[in-house]
C-alpha cells in the first residue's frame, strides 16, 4: 500500500510517497552451506505521469520497512494521474494510481 501526498512549490509539485512494504520481513534465511537467501522484497519502483517517467528507483533487501520517497516534478497539473509501479525480486508486479490534488 502506498500513500501519496502532493505540495505545489512554485512550478514544481513535490510528491511524498510512504510505502508500506508488503513483503518486508526482517529475517534472511541462511542455508546450511552458509549462503544467505533473502525473502521477497521490492526490487524496482517507478513513478510515471502522462506517459512520462518521473522516477525509477532500485532497492535491495536492506530496504526499510516503511520507506519514504520524495521527488519533485514539473508540469504536473491538478487532476493529473500519477502511476506507481513496482517489481519484486520474484517477478511479481503491483500498480497503484493517484490523482494530483494541488
Amino acid at each position: 500500500m502506498i500513500a501519496l501526498t502532493c505540495k505545489r512549490q512554485n512550478d514544481f509539485v513535490e510528491m511524498t510517497l510512504l510505502i508500506d512494504n508488503p513483503f518486508r520481513d526482517d529475517s534472511a534465511l541462511q542455508a546450511k552451506s552458509g549462503k544467505v537467501s533473502y525473502r521477497n522484497f521490492i526490487q524496482e519502483l517507478s513513478i510515471t505521469s502522462n506517459d512520462r517517467v518521473l522516477l525509477t528507483a532500485q532497492f535491495n533487501p536492506a530496504m526499510a520497512a516503511h520507506p519514504k520517497l520524495v521527488c519533485r516534478a514539473r508540469h504536473l497539473l491538478k487532476n493529473d494521474i500519477v502511476k506507481v509501479e513496482w517489481l519484486d525480486n520474484l517477478g511479481k508486479t503491483a500498480v497503484e494510481t493517484f490523482r494530483v490534488t494541488v
